[in-house]
């Protein structure tokens, strides 16, 4: 189970209120069932394992399979979920509240949810991983390491100069939770910092904020562009070409938000004209990406099986913990999703 943007947000994290109502009934945890989906058997498993001992009054169920969904779903209070079928959310008669294993939220978006649902995503867990996928590939083309690999394999001793990543600017594409910490470790590298979000505002580190509607005075400042923004409307097509050729020459793309932030022709167009020095991509609009498709072989790319942000189960579980106790009490839940903007 994995979620790259993991919930990579253009807003700060928000601790939102649960009514009363839609938790009372549950208080104690007496009759409490919650169904575990992470889309691989193996992990629900796993997520059982660490959950079951901390609440022996709720009853834990795991669905591995479409068919065992359909069996388990309407008599669950709680779904703690990922990858999951959302067409048989009708199913949840009981169902009272969804709390996803990732961050992004696109696919339920539409999603028929039984009325008076809610949902709660995971966040602040991704921020270490993805800074340091980020990290890596920057280093990486920084270091030329697959030239250096290619040579080695040749017998063949070639000077060069390696870029540094100190004193170069970084555009950081989404300052929530998972973007703030991106930024934190490029500034620790000595790198010039500058970020976009959905509002105007202060970041510790971030030399300067700009907004979607500003993005096209962020770009021309950028060596290394780093994305981790959700899937919203306001973010499809966000790279287009025209916005592409607005980067420094030579600029390396970082994606490890959404699939839908630039058209795949455009991207390839701007690998193969040296529009983009180089791009490690970790999320396509649609996964995993065709062995056909011309991405695989384009020039200075790096493709990557939606990895960077992996939900680890001793990460979900501790959030998911926190917030069954909480709905167990009838209390306020954590990190309430806003389903409209998508995370």
């Amino acid at each position: 189970m994995t979620d790259s943007n993991a919930g990579a947000g253009l807003a700060s994290d928000v601790v939102a209120s649960v009514g009363a109502d839609a938790v009372s009934a549950h208080v104690g945890g007496a009759g409490t069932v919650v169904l575990i989906h992470s889309g691989a058997a193996t992990e629900d498993v796993a997520v059982r394992s660490i959950v079951q001992p901390l609440f022996p009054e709720v009853t834990f169920l795991t669905a591995g399979t479409r068919a065992e969904v359909q069996e388990h779903l309407p008599h669950a209070d709680v779904l703690f979920a990922w990858d999951f079928p959302v067409d048989l959310l009708p199913l949840g008669e009981r169902l009272r509240w969804f709390q996803v294993m990732g961050a992004g939220l696109e696919r339920l978006r539409d999603a028929p949810l039984p009325e008076g649902v809610v949902v709660t995503n995971v966040r602040g867990v991704f921020g270490d991983a993805m800074a340091e996928y980020a990290l890596t590939w920057m280093l990486a083309f920084a270091q030329d390491t697959r030239g250096v690999i290619e040579r080695q394999a040749a017998a063949e001793w070639l000077e060069f100069v390696p870029r540094l990543l100190r004193g170069s600017t970084v555009g950081v594409l989404g300052l929530g939770s998972i973007g703030q910490v991106v930024a934190e470790r490029c500034a620790q590298f000595g790198m010039r910092v500058l970020g976009l979000r959905r509002t105007p505002g202060n970041i510790a580190g971030v030399e300067q904020v700009y907004t979607i509607e500003q993005v096209e005075e962020l770009l021309p400042q950028c060596d290394w562009l780093v994305s981790v923004l959700p899937h919203t409307p306001d973010t499809t097509d966000l790279l287009r070409m025209e916005r592409l050729r607005l980067l420094k020459p030579g600029c390396v793309l970082i994606n490890m938000g959404r699939g839908n932030l630039a058209p795949l022709d455009d991207l390839l167009a701007a690998l193969e004209d040296g529009t983009l020095g180089g791009a490690a991509l970790d999320v396509f609009p649609t996964e995993p990406l065709a062995p056909d498709h011309p991405l695989w072989h384009a020039p200075s790319v790096v493709i990557t099986p939606h990895i960077s942000g992996v939900n680890r189960p001793e990460d979900v579980t501790t959030i998911f913990s926190d917030n069954l106790q909480r709905y167990l009490r009838g209390e306020t839940l954590q990190n309430v999703a806003d389903l409209r903007r998508g995370y």
